[in-house]
């Protein structure tokens, strides 16, 4: 197992410790995209994976941008937007993009489900959760130049 795997597989327990939390009292620990910022800083310093300082800024910076614009439109409460950060710091930029994209279709399944049971909201950090694992299946599973935007699209992104 390479650095990055473990780097993937660390920051998907931390999502799913996040979706868990969510799910459980709707709320979710501040320590969880605290750890994922620390996460990100410490592989990229380390290089365990391929994220530069600079990738790793804009996808944080990305994150929080759209964790806030939706926590402002009432989309997504407090913690989902600083998970959308903690998520940028650790995936870097484009990469993020895939894992929203991801996260996007997950979502759309929750609410499908939550709808028919008739909920009015949804916790969204099992959307984060399985988004990002998506996104880390399709590149294991695929050629390192490929991901799951060129899977969907056929183009790079």
């Amino acid at each position: 197992m390479t650095s990055s795997q473990i780097v993937a597989l660390a920051a998907f327990a931390l999502l799913l410790a996040a979706g868990w939390c969510d799910l459980r009292s709707r709320t979710i620990p501040d320590l969880v995209p605290i750890a994922l910022c620390l996460l990100g800083l410490m592989a990229t310093w380390r290089r365990w994976h391929d994220v530069t300082f600079a990738q790793l800024g804009i996808g944080f910076g990305i994150g929080l941008t759209i964790g806030a614009a939706l926590f402002d439109a009432g989309a997504f409460g407090g913690g989902d937007a600083k998970l959308g950060a903690g998520l940028g710091a650790v995936c870097g930029w484009p990469q993020l993009l895939e894992v929203l994209f991801a996260t996007a279709l997950c979502g759309g399944l929750l609410s499908l489900w939550a709808k028919r049971r008739r909920l009015e909201s949804l916790p969204y950090a099992p959307a984060f959760a399985g988004g990002y694992a998506t996104t880390v299946a399709v590149a294991w599973l695929l050629a390192p130049t490929t991901g799951l935007w060129h899977l969907v699209t056929g183009g790079a992104l």
